[in-house]
């Protein structure tokens, strides 16, 4: 599990909250229901109105990735691919039928179906980009709801600052309800800059580093698979991938 998210994101929330504290504001002056309702409520919204169900929802899943670790990219994997480059030197490429598929990743898996059929490198090759291509269009659509979300959060505090000072205007000859409307003001723009910037966009850009570092998972069996299919050595290949792995 990847703790530094969710400590940065305490870090970010209690360095407001106690830089308020500090300049003599009272702790529970920011918590406002009506900014939560405005703020969160019209996000969510307006993140709907842009996308389909599917991508919303596959956006939603991907939550998961930010709390999880990235999947290494280290010379475990290429020993992985050198054996299998010599076991295809050793005993051919009918070889690949019989390997145990456990702890071997889908897209390792198929590759290897792919070379124990027979099939052409060319084919191979085109087979498995088209999968790299479409895992990254799809997850990067998906991941676009939180930068979709950082970017509407904002607006819908000053929309709710708006809508405090309307409170405010409706009631300058009751100075005792002047107060509230002017705290809902300012909270809900404070609470649309702050969700944005502490949570929505740092998600998104964590989101987009564990897509980024599955791809270079995928992409290191993706040369290493060809380069069996080509019948290099597993000197070759450790030589080519090398500078790939972390």
């Amino acid at each position: 599990m990847d703790i530094l998210t969710l400590c940065g994101a305490l870090l970010g929330i209690v360095a407001i909250v106690a830089g308020f504290t500090l300049e003599g504001g009272r702790f529970l002056t920011l918590f406002q229901v009506e900014a939560i309702v405005i703020v969160l409520g019209g996000t969510i919204g307006a993140v709907m109105v842009q996308n389909t169900w599917v991508k919303f929802s596959a956006g939603v899943r991907q939550l998961s990735m930010v709390f999880t670790n990235a999947k290494p990219v280290d010379r475990a994997n290429l020993t992985i691919l050198l054996e299998w480059g010599h076991k295809a030197k050793v005993e051919g490429m009918l070889a690949f039928e019989t390997i145990d598929p456990e702890g071997i990743s889908p897209f390792a898996k198929r590759g290897l179906e792919l070379i124990a059929n027979g099939v052409p490198t060319a084919v191979i090759e085109d087979a498995l980009q088209r999968e790299l291509d479409a895992y990254e269009r799809n997850q990067m659509a998906a991941a676009r709801i939180w930068l979709q979300a950082g970017g509407y959060a904002p607006t819908f505090g000053i929309l709710g600052a708006v809508l405090g000072l309307v409170q405010v205007t409706g009631h300058l000859l009751e100075p005792a309800q002047l107060g509230q409307g002017v705290a809902v003001a300012f909270i809900t723009t404070l609470y649309g800059l702050a969700l944005a910037n502490i949570l929505l966009l740092p998600i998104y850009g964590k989101i987009k580093a564990r897509i980024d570092s599955e791809l270079r998972f995928k992409k290191l069996y993706f040369d290493g698979l060809l380069a069996i299919s080509r019948k290099e050595s597993p000197q070759l290949i450790e030589a080519r991938l090398v500078a790939d792995i972390t």
